[in-house]
């Protein structure tokens, strides 16, 4: 039942669970009356009986609970059925690697810089505008202020999907930003002030001092020349006295601070909002400041006729940010406060700082080589509505935005790795313009006949993207105190580009229903773009039909008291993927303008004409319920999804001559997956006490159908790609354990036997071990009574594997004097018969050449599965009775815990995404999220304390 607002003017709105209700009040009587759940689907909205798709909402209060810099899509994590979310890293700003039903093509390098975040995307939309499926895409998405969420919905079927054509083949995270309302204006003020800490080591410690020292004698008296053995008792006194833990002196508490003001209102012929933020985290490492961002939005929204609307939003956010170098050597803080000794003081005699036994001190390099990045992004949206006639509508939308981005790199003069280098300082500087803009123009037919309901949207759509990097170095600072590029005498290196690439789409959507009981929708869509083959320059339709049945609509049930819903619906359809390179259907030129002889010649890079997209072939079955007064909530999906002709780089190819590489459309996927989620109102009592509890559970099974002709496997790295299996199962030679007799570690051979002698070519595929997980999820509680709240959730995922470089790096014993270890690194093999122990130390043997220390198997390959106490809020609302003097509605008091706990067998954060940014996430580099963990930003635990005002 539709209920009008203005008959609400003197009654209240509120919610109970995801239904909303009206309550109006008269002398002697009160009555309540549903009002019609609205979902955003598409380039359309639905009421929630109409939906016949696969769609998760999530609400933008949820979400604002977290941390003021934790991106939208992080927050996301746990929430939604079906969609698996990893924080590439800790890092304050950082993004996310998203994957909605399982894994979104076999991509795994980049030839841009987009990285991580470009590879399996889903699209982005906000208000309606198409943002894209790219790395820039996300980034626009997570600038918009948390605090302006109304609410977000995951379409993840092709009924859902699908009328996004070759955009939404990997799913679309549709954004709701916050409107204006109609009445008086309401004025919010909200502040966060808090800290965060790194998450403690999980299942592994670090030696002290005087652990590292017996571990050195030990060894040395052993035999191994790395080893240092001591033989100074006064030596040995100073440097136990010198003991400290490396990660308080490069580590610090962070401190965050967040502020948010907004305005909303207006009346039955406008509305209008606006909002404004400030949040800051200074980051847990010390000498540089992790992040700042200034955020803006506004919006409006005018009925000036019966028949003409219109209506606007823009936003603005500008943030900075101070890096830190992702690498696997000691200029990464996170590697070097693990390598450092315990004994090693921070500072040398003369107050410089110690280079320590690894040559480089990090908290010299964090401050006088800075690394800085700044990012501006406009985004704005306005749309013109005019009703032609009763029940057709014109709709005409423009939507884009600019972000520039500026990264500056130095080396300041006399800074230690200056002087190791002998450039007399460096900086690079790199700007960066990336603009798009989306009108897309739409005409909606909507008519009744009786029962029957038809609803039909045409659609043409065009896009436009822009970008282009001018980069330059210079090198030798004229003067000590100036670090600019002005300021320097040697113009080491100018590079740059400019690209442009354009879409333009065709679409229609369908909606047929028969007095709310039986559903039908179909869609149709057909791309062009300009990035694909110009064979290929216009997609084949991308189409979807699906049909829903409302039993509890039905007259046999219209009067039954236990079963309040039930909802059978079904679907099926193509959708495509077109996040791809530029010019991968061109044969590139590449050149040489320095030296005296400028060149210009073909790349080893071979152009295809035929490249099209990637495409998914859908189906969908599932279920929604509720019973017992909507007390218990629930849907169920069952989903198949078959991708296909993925953009794979091949490399040899020399039809033409040389050694040439080119990229074709081969291999096909198969995900299949079960999705549960369900919302129980435990106790909802007349005295204000209510609790609840959520879940969403999602089971995953994957298999590789298909590589390409004549080539049915691939290996990449310690991954390989195999038909038939799950694809990027665990490549590596397999351990067979300690010799219990001689303390040699042993290796199986490829046909099983056991050898002593390592050899890589042993390696091979761990059936059933891939960074895939086999089941993710979250679940939560909520309890209010009166002004008291508590929210508690957390994530979990399970049957998914991480290689961990971190323990074989620190249980190494070759690393010698240099670098420190962990504790259980001492329990080594020193007498038969004992098990379970690292192998002898000073062992020679175990490799052709006498190489010695432990090697890559799948010893340490290990089980990252986990539960995270993701986030704990509780807050106290006070009563409108203890300051009616004061012009306040509502002032609320809150406490929020992040990232608490987390129960795991893995040894270290098992919530991996990138291991090492610098060497899985630029250009041409492989990226398999979870793969392996090596040393990145870690996860911070983080508390803070809110205040939220309302004039």
């Amino acid at each position: 039942m539709n209920v009008k607002l203005r008959v609400l003017s003197a009654g209240v709105l509120f919610f109970l669970g995801q239904a909303a209700f009206a309550q109006t009040t008269k002398k002697d009587s009160t009555k309540e009356a549903q009002i019609e759940e609205v979902v955003v689907i598409g380039y359309q909205k639905k009421s929630k009986d109409e939906v016949t798709s696969a769609v998760t909402s999530v609400s933008g209060e949820s979400l604002s609970k977290f941390s003021p810099t934790t991106m939208g899509t992080n927050a996301l994590q746990g929430k939604a059925a079906g969609v698996d979310i990893s924080a590439v890293n800790g890092r304050p700003g950082s993004g996310s690697k998203i994957s909605i039903r399982g894994l979104s093509n076999l991509t795994t390098s980049s030839n841009s810089a987009d990285g991580v975040l470009a590879s399996g995307n889903p699209l982005f939309v906000i208000d309606g505008f198409v943002l894209g499926a790219d790395a820039r895409a996300q980034e626009v998405f997570n600038s918009i202020n948390p605090n302006d969420y109304e609410s977000i919905s995951v379409l993840k079927d092709a009924a859902a999907a699908a009328i996004y054509g070759s955009q939404g083949g990997n799913g679309v995270i549709v954004l709701t930003t916050k409107k204006g309302k109609q009445g008086k204006p309401v004025i919010t003020f909200s502040s966060k002030q808090g800290f965060s800490n790194k998450i403690k080591d999980i299942n592994f410690r670090m030696m002290n001092s005087q652990e590292k020292i017996s571990y050195e004698k030990a060894l040395a008296n052993l035999g191994a020349s790395a080893y240092y053995n001591w033989p100074d008792m006064d030596e040995e006194k100073l440097y136990l006295s010198q003991d400290h833990d490396w990660q308080k002196d490069i580590l610090r508490t962070s401190y965050i601070e967040s502020y948010q003001a907004g305005i909303r209102g207006g009346n039955e012929k406008s509305k209008y909002n606006a909002s404004l933020g400030y949040d800051s985290d200074n980051g847990i490492v010390r000498n540089i400041h992790a992040y700042k961002r200034y955020t803006g939005r506004i919006g409006f929204e005018a009925t000036p006729t019966d028949r003409f609307s219109m209506g606007s939003s823009v936003g603005i956010n500008y943030s900075v940010n101070q890096e830190i170098r992702d690498r696997n050597n000691t200029q990464n803080p996170f590697r070097a406060m693990y390598d450092y000794n315990p004994y090693e003081p921070v500072f040398n005699a003369d107050g410089s700082y110690n280079p320590t036994f690894q040559g480089f001190p990090i908290l010299d390099g964090l401050k006088n080589n800075p690394e800085s990045q700044s990012n501006l992004f406009l985004d704005a949206n306005i749309y013109l509505q005019y009703k032609i006639i009763e029940g057709l509508t014109f709709k005409t939308q423009l939507g884009g935005y600019f972000n520039n981005y500026r990264r500056t790199s130095k080396t300041l003069r006399g800074s230690f790795l200056d002087n190791i280098l002998g450039i007399n300082g460096s900086v690079t500087q790199q700007n960066q313009n990336r603009f798009r803009y989306t009108t897309s123009n739409t005409i909606n037919y909507v008519k009744a006949f009786g029962k029957h309901n038809f609803d039909l949207l045409g659609l043409i759509e065009y896009a436009e993207y822009k970008n282009d990097l001018i980069t330059s170095v210079g090198r030798n600072f004229s003067s000590p105190s100036l670090s600019e590029l002005s300021n320097t005498a040697i113009p080491f290196q100018v590079s740059g580009f400019n690209q442009l690439y354009r879409t333009f789409s065709t679409g229609g959507f369908l909606t047929y229903d028969y007095d709310k009981k039986y559903i039908f929708t179909a869609s149709i869509r057909q791309d062009a773009d300009s990035r694909f083959g110009k064979n290929n320059v216009y997609s084949e339709p991308f189409w979807s039909l699906s049909a829903a049945w409302n039993l509890t609509n039905e007259e046999f049930l219209k009067n039954n008291t236990f079963l309040n819903t039930l909802k059978l619906r079904a679907s099926m359809g193509l959708r495509g993927y077109n996040n791809i390179d530029l010019n991968l259907n061109n044969i590139l030129l590449g050149g040489n303008i320095y030296g005296t002889n400028p060149t210009i010649s073909p790349n080893q890079f071979y152009g295809n004409p035929d490249l099209k997209w990637e495409v998914t072939k859908s189906q969908n079955y599932g279920a929604e319920f509720a019973v017992l007064k909507n007390r218990i909530k629930g849907t169920l999906d069952y989903f198949i999804d078959v991708k296909k002709d993925f953009i794979l780089q091949i490399p040899n190819y020399s039809s033409e001559g040389g050694a040439y590489s080119t990229v074709i459309n081969a291999g096909r996927l198969t995900n299949k997956g079960l999705e549960v989620s369900l919302n129980i109102d435990v106790l909802k009592s007349s005295n204000g006490f209510n609790w609840s509890l959520r879940m969403n559970n999602s089971f995953m099974s994957y298999k590789l159908n298909k590589i390409r002709d004549n080539e049915a496997e691939r290996i990449q790295g310690i991954n390989i790609l195999r038909e038939g299996y799950e694809p990027f199962s665990f490549f590596l030679v397999r351990s067979a354990g300690v010799n219990p007799n001689n303390g040699n570690e042993q290796y199986y051979t490829k046909d099983g036997a056991i050898t002593e002698i390592y050899n890589s070519n042993d390696a091979v595929m761990i059936e059933g071990k891939s960074p895939l997980p086999k089941m993710f999820g979250g679940f939560g509680t909520s309890l209010s009574y009166k002004g008291f709240d508590l929210n508690a959730d957390f994530t979990f995922k399970s049957g998914n594997y991480t290689y961990n470089y971190m323990a074989l790096n620190m249980l190494n014993h070759t690393n010698g004097n240099d670098s420190n270890m962990r504790s259980d690194a001492a329990n080594y093999w020193t007498a038969p018969g004992q098990t379970n122990v690292l192998p002898r130390p000073n062992n020679a043997s175990n490799a052709p050449g006498g190489i010695q220390g432990l090697q890559a198997s799948d010893r340490f390959l290990q089980d990252a599965s986990f539960i995270r106490f993701r986030n704990l809020s509780v807050g106290y609302t006070f009563s409108k009775k203890i300051f009616t003097d004061l012009p306040v509605n509502k002032i609320r008091l809150s406490l929020t815990g992040q990232n608490l706990a987390t129960w795991t067998k893995f040894e270290g954060d098992p919530e991996v995404s990138v291991g090492s940014g610098e060497s899985q996430t630029g250009a041409n580099q492989t990226f398999i999220s979870g793969a392996y963990a090596l040393y990145s930003y870690p996860a911070v635990k983080t508390f803070l304390f809110g205040i939220d005002l309302e004039f």
